[in-house]
C-alpha cells in the first residue's frame, strides 16, 4: 500500500529522531481549568498567583493550570469539581455551610482563635478530616490547604463593647458567625460578595466581616473609619481540591511533584500570614482608619456560654445530619490544645 504524504512525512521524522520528543511532550501535557473567587488584596489570592508558574516549572511543563474566577460562581464551585465541570477550585469553607458544614469548624466562636495553633493540628488531625470530606463529598482530592488573614469587622461607628453590636445589620461569611450575631443582638444581612463596600456605604448594613486583606484590596477605608478584631470566625480555611477522575489521569512521574510544589506553596502561605496581616493592618491605618482590638474581658462577654452554646448545637446538628461527627472532632480539637 503506497504511504501518504502524512505517512512519509512521519516516517522521515521519525528517521531524523526528532518525533519522538515532540509526541511524548504532547502526550504528557495536562491542562487544569482551576476555579477561585477574586478576594483582591488577601493572602488568598497572594498565594495562588504564582501557583500556575511554580506547577509549570516543578513539572517541565508537563502540567499547566489556568485560573479563572468567571467560569463558575465561587459558592458552586466545589459541586462543578464534583461534577466534572471544572477540574480544580481554590475552595473556601464557607461556601460549604449548608452541604459540608463539618468543614466550618474554624468558625466556631472560641473554638480556635490562632492561626499557628491552627497550623500545628493540621497533620495530627485537620488536614485528613478536610481531606475526607473532601473525597466522600465531592470527589476530590485535596492538595494543598491554608486561611484567609487575620478577621475584622468594618464598621462606620466605633465597636467598642459587645453592646454596640446590638441592632446593627452585620455582613458575615459564614453560617457560625450569622448565628453568633443573632444571640448578641445583631441582625445578618445577606450581600453578594462584590457588592459589600457600596452595601455599607449605602447602609445596607452597619457591619462588615472581612479579612484585613481583602478590606484594604476592596478600599473599605473610603467608605468607613473603624475596623475591629474581635477574634470571630479567626480561622476560614480554604484548599485546593482536584477532581478525583482529573488527578487519576495525571501521569504517576507528575504527581509527586505536583505533590511537593504545593506543599512548599502552603508552607511559605503560613509562614507569611503573620507578616502579611501585620502589614494589611498597617495598610488600613495609614489609610486614615482605627483599629480597635477587643479586650479580654470583651472576648470573655462574647464568647460566654449564654452567646456560644446554641451556636455549638446547632452545628452539631447539621454536621450529624450531613453524615458527620461534629462533637468527636470539637473534642479531638480541645485534647490537642490541652497538649499545647
Amino acid at each position: 500500500m503506497p504511504l501518504t504524504r502524512r505517512a512519509l512525512l512521519a516516517s522521515a521524522l521519525a528517521a531524523s529522531g526528532t518525533l519522538a520528543l515532540p509526541r511524548l511532550a504532547l502526550a504528557q501535557a495536562v491542562r487544569w481549568n482551576v476555579g477561585f473567587v477574586n478576594a483582591t488584596g488577601s493572602s488568598y489570592v497572594e498565594s495562588l498567583k504564582p501557583a500556575p508558574q511554580r506547577i509549570a516549572q516543578a513539572t517541565g511543563g508537563k502540567l499547566t493550570i489556568e485560573l479563572y474566577d468567571t467560569l463558575v460562581a465561587g459558592p458552586e464551585q466545589p459541586a462543578a469539581v464534583r461534577d466534572g465541570r471544572l477540574d480544580g477550585s481554590f475552595a473556601v469553607t464557607p461556601w460549604l455551610s449548608a452541604e459540608a458544614p463539618y468543614m466550618n469548624f474554624g468558625h466556631l466562636p472560641g473554638l480556635l482563635t490562632d492561626v499557628a495553633q491552627y497550623q500545628r493540628m493540621l497533620d495530627p488531625l485537620l488536614r485528613e478530616e478536610m481531606a475526607r470530606v473532601w473525597r466522600e463529598k465531592y470527589r476530590s482530592v485535596q492538595l494543598a490547604t491554608g486561611v484567609f488573614e487575620d478577621q475584622c469587622i468594618i464598621s462606620r461607628a466605633p465597636l467598642r463593647t459587645v453592646g454596640d453590636f446590638s441592632g446593627k445589620k452585620v455582613r458575615v461569611h459564614n453560617t457560625e458567625a450569622g448565628a453568633l450575631m443573632q444571640k448578641i443582638g445583631a441582625a445578618p444581612t445577606p450581600v453578594p460578595f462584590g457588592e459589600i463596600v457600596p452595601a455599607l456605604q449605602r447602609g445596607i448594613v452597619d457591619l462588615v466581616m472581612t479579612s484585613v486583606g481583602t478590606a484594604g484590596g476592596f478600599g473599605f477605608h473610603n467608605v468607613a473609619q473603624n475596623f475591629s478584631t474581635w477574634r470571630i470566625g479567626t480561622v476560614v480555611p480554604w484548599s485546593l481540591v482536584i477532581n478525583q477522575q482529573v488527578w487519576q489521569r495525571l501521569p504517576d512521574d507528575v504527581k509527586p511533584a505536583v505533590q511537593a510544589e504545593f506543599r512548599k506553596i502552603e508552607d511559605e502561605h503560613f509562614a507569611n500570614h503573620r507578616p502579611f496581616s501585620d502589614a494589611a493592618i498597617a495598610r488600613l491605618v495609614t489609610s486614615g482608619m482605627q483599629h480597635y482590638v477587643a479586650p479580654p474581658e470583651q472576648l470573655a462577654i462574647l464568647f460566654a456560654p449564654a452567646n456560644v452554646d446554641a451556636v455549638f448545637d446547632n452545628w452539631y446538628q447539621r454536621v450529624q445530619r450531613s453524615g458527620y461527627d461534629g462533637r468527636a472532632l470539637v473534642q479531638r480539637i480541645e485534647a490537642l490544645k490541652a497538649r499545647g
